[in-house]
């Protein structure tokens, strides 16, 4: 099942969009971008100063993402979900009087209520998902026999991670978005970046007026992650990173593009600070898998070795010799260190899941596996010290033994069906896919970054966000919404033409609405294949043909209202045009 989620509209009968979001944007759209980032640093600096704000900011984002749920609003559910990524860090940095697992969890509520009552539907890969999530539950009872009634922290611990990625997989992989939307999520994927990176930032300031200097070694810094794992804040940046990257090279308006670039030089040489290299690392990783799958595409790939010469040009003469003096000469020892502790952790797993092939250990019990779990409950520390498994692979194997193998397998399955499925946007779901496999090899499943990035290459793109970019935006060419409104003149709307489907259902949300929300629209009807008009589709529309038996179709609009077709009408509408536009971040 495939949802279309559109939102967009001049909302100016004759008016086209781009002057019509002129019109409703006096002031300019990089200008409403920095507010945003400015609003997301003062946000992170007053939750530092006063943590029960960030009771408040956590309520608030689940009465967001309730709210979208309610209205059928999958375009701002995803960007809820989105801005999620940034907050849980922000949350634990600043020890907002939360649930440490606040985040996993509204990533499962949110995206299990989306697939449930806005989409009732689950699709191929999401059943792939959805088993994958399930092999993993009978090793609880291990964990239970052996904690008794100290097993619910240690399992929500373990699974809340690969819960959440099997949830937004089975939402994501039934939606459809245009590239103005897709730009908007990693907009706010990018902003909510600011927010721990602000928090960093603000304790490098406090240590050097206090201390006049910041003491590295060659482990990970605290100081420089905000007082936090520097493992997860530098995950959490590295996001934001990739991010930025996208944008640089797919957003259409060159001072957007800037702001972009600054804030990627920011998030970069903040993750190289706190000496954790996973962040980096995954990038690195992220990028060549980018432009190994553009290798055929002349222009972007000559746009990849522009941005990675300026980058590298800018790193060796500015970014490291810097970081070198500022770092006392830590910084090279680091990073030209390779030796790393998972390698043994990782050995350990191996050696764990030998003994116990069966169901493993018990999710969350490889720590306890020197000194068993009745020592570290005697213990004054309870073992807090002891190291646990950073690899999400090897984990899967120590703890849950042969069903470890298989949801393994079926991870592996649907990273392909991601990058198989991903049509116009497959260089950025092998880059999603890249960044999220080389995050679960260093740092398991323990933000929803990783996640989201997993289940962010399971969106389907109607085309290609790198084929709009121009060098002069007036002489952009429409995209898709564009083709859509004209006027919302009925008589020149585009035929809903439609194909039998006896697997499921094809909803539309209602079309032609342009002013009250109570107008219920007329029921589309279903129309034979010989009275299709050749230009019925708009460029990016799906026609009959495409229609897969499965696929399932919605157009999500700020109206809120879904409407059924009859099990005789399939296929795919041009988008929506109803309501005003005026978000930014479009």
């Amino acid at each position: 099942m495939l949802t279309a989620v559109d939102t967009r509209s001049s909302g100016i009968p004759g008016l086209a969009p781009k002057q019509a979001a002129s019109a409703n944007l006096p002031i300019p759209r990089w200008i409403i971008l920095v507010g945003a980032i400015l609003l997301e640093v003062v946000t992170a600096l007053a939750l530092q100063e006063l943590r029960i704000l960030g009771l408040v900011h956590a309520a608030a984002i689940l009465l967001f993402g309730l709210y979208a749920v309610l209205k059928r609003n999958l375009a701002l559910l995803i960007c809820v979900l989105a801005y999620i990524t940034g907050s849980e860090v922000m949350w634990r940095q600043v020890r907002a009087p939360i649930f440490y697992l606040a985040a996993p969890y509204l990533f499962i509520i949110l995206s299990g209520f989306a697939v449930l009552f806005v989409l009732q539907h689950i699709g191929r890969d999401g059943k792939l998902a959805l088993l994958y999530a399930a092999v993993m539950l009978p090793a609880m009872a291990v964990t239970i026999g052996t904690t008794g009634t100290g097993a619910r922290e240690i399992i929500a611990f373990a699974l809340s991670g690969p819960l959440a990625l099997a949830a937004f997989v089975m939402f994501t992989s039934q939606v459809r978005i245009a590239p103005w939307l897709y730009r908007r999520v990693l907009w706010v994927t990018l902003i909510s970046a600011v927010g721990p990176l602000t928090i960093a930032v603000a304790d490098v300031r406090s240590e050097l007026a206090s201390a006049g200097r910041i003491n590295f070694s060659g482990q990970s810094n605290f100081v420089t992650s905000g007082g936090f794992g520097p493992v997860q804040v530098s995950s959490a940046l590295s996001l934001g990173i990739m991010a930025a990257i996208f944008l640089i090279i797919s957003e259409r308006e060159k001072a957007a593009r800037i702001v972009a670039s600054v804030l990627a030089v920011i998030l970069g040489v903040q993750v190289l600070l706190t000496f954790s290299r996973g962040g980096s690392f995954a990038v690195g990783i992220a990028m060549a898998a980018f432009a190994f799958a553009q290798a055929r595409n002349r222009r972007v790939r000559n746009g990849i070795l522009a941005v990675a010469a300026v980058s590298f040009t800018l790193a060796y003469f500015v970014v490291f010799p810097w970081l070198e003096d500022f770092t006392g000469g830590a910084f090279e020892d680091r990073f030209s260190n390779t030796k790393s502790s998972r390698t043994d952790l990782a050995a350990n797993d191996a050696e764990i899941f030998t003994n116990n092939f069966v169901f493993g250990v018990g999710p969350g019990m490889t720590k306890y596996q020197r000194l068993g779990y009745q020592v570290c409950q005697i213990r004054s520390d309870q073992c807090i010290n002891e190291a646990s498994s950073h690899t999400e692979f090897t984990r899967m194997l120590g703890e849950h033994g042969i069903p470890g193998i298989i949801a393994i397998v079926l991870l592996v399955m649907l990273a392909f069906s991601a990058a198989k499925r991903a049509g116009p946007g497959r260089a950025f779901a092998i880059a999603w896919i890249a960044w999220s496999v080389a995050q679960m090899f260093y740092a398991n499943l323990r933000i929803v970054a990783v996640p989201f990035a997993f289940g962010l290459a399971f969106l389907t793109l109607t085309k290609d966000p790198l084929s709009a970019v121009r060098s002069d935006p007036e002489r952009e060419e429409p995209d898709e919404l564009d083709d859509a409104d004209n006027g919302n003149d009925s008589a020149q709307d585009p035929v809903l033409a439609a194909m039998p489907s006896s697997r499921s259902r094809s909803l539309k949300l209602p079309r032609g609405r342009t002013t009250s929300n109570m107008d219920q629209p007329a029921a589309p009807q279903a129309v034979r294949p010989e009275e299709i008009r050749p230009d019925a589709f708009g460029p990016d529309a799906v026609g009959p043909e495409e229609v897969l038996p499965e696929e399932i179709e919605l157009q999500s609009a700020e109206s809120g209202h879904i409407s059924e077709r009859s099990e005789e009408a399939a296929g795919t509408p041009p988008p929506y045009t109803g309501g005003p536009q005026t978000n930014p971040f479009a």
